[in-house]
């Protein structure tokens, strides 16, 4: 899109500039992608094009297994820091007290990673040896299991990490509804439930839905917090960063890591080039739509 007083040098150089800038940043994940294709594997003098790994990267029941764990893993922070981060968003836009609300909910961005996992971890052996104590004074013995490490665990620990940007995300959509909308449909007869579902939510719904991909694209991506509080499981970036500091990137792992860049560069551009054709027919149609009022 462009208006009329652009150039078409200047267009195209913009373009130019934004598409090096996405190529430089993607260049590492097409070298993998490339290297996923090669028979011999990395760093191999030859390479002859295969797609034989991919063929048997389901056959790797570790990588699999670490996928799905990841998968699960991503899905419960988002069934979870979601809803926190819509819910804290909608108490800022009420409180007096924002400057407090701001900075509780971004105070883990500035804990370095290793830090709060090590304090997470000391934390939750504590707090199960408190419980074990608890359950054996009182011969409970359902309470000697609560919080060993394991699932639960790791996904407390991804919520800390994601929860300040899915509510940053929805902030920044809810920053352009008025809650007079929402008075509106109370005065109505709607219930706060009902206006928020049918008034509010339409309005903020690209900002849930984005802060759903960040966490997705977040809890994918960590790996220092998961390690330290997975307990006996392993997650797709922890399987990947343990080769590459023991015995390397297997053939298998280049393949799976193409198949998870792939798949998510395919699904982002789709999402992109249906945005930019909506919102070019929509901009077709409102000027169609305004040329009767202007030419009268």
């Amino acid at each position: 899109m462009r208006d009329d007083y652009t150039s078409e040098l200047g267009h195209g150089l913009k373009w130019a500039y934004l598409l090096g800038i996405v190529g430089a940043l993607l260049a590492p994940v097409f070298y993998v992608i490339y290297i996923s294709f090669n028979e011999f594997g990395f760093g191999a003098r030859i390479y002859v094009f295969t797609v034989d790994w991919y063929r048997v990267v389901l056959g790797d029941k570790m990588l699999v297994a670490s996928l799905e764990w990841t998968i699960y893993l991503a899905l419960a922070a988002v069934a979870t820091a979601v809803p926190m981060g819509l819910l804290s968003a909608k108490l800022y836009k009420k409180t007096r007290y924002k400057v407090a609300i701001v900075t509780l909910m971004l105070a883990p961005l500035f804990v370095p990673a290793d830090i709060m996992a090590s304090s997470l971890l000391v934390f939750f052996r504590h707090l199960n040896g408190i419980f074990e104590l608890i359950g054996e004074a009182l011969g409970w013995a359902w309470l000697t299991h609560w919080f060993e490490l394991g699932f639960f665990t790791a996904l407390v620990g991804q919520i800390l990490y994601t929860l300040p940007y899915a509510f940053v995300v929805i902030l920044i959509t809810m920053s352009r509804y008025h809650p007079q909308q929402t008075e509106a449909a109370r005065s109505c007869g709607a219930t706060a439930w009902q206006a928020f579902w049918h008034v509010e939510f339409p309005q903020i719904r690209a900002g849930v839905f984005s802060a759903c991909a960040f966490v997705v694209i977040l809890s994918f991506n960590e790996a220092t917090r998961t390690a330290l509080l997975k307990g006996g499981f392993d997650t797709f970036s922890n399987v990947l960063v343990s080769q590459m500091l023991n015995v390397g990137m297997s053939e298998e792992s280049y393949a799976m890591a193409g198949i998870m860049s792939i798949g998510a560069m395919t699904v982002i551009g789709s999402i992109l080039i249906y945005t930019l054709v909506r919102s070019e027919r929509l901009e077709r149609e409102a000027r169609a739509k305004a040329e009767p009022v202007m030419s009268t």
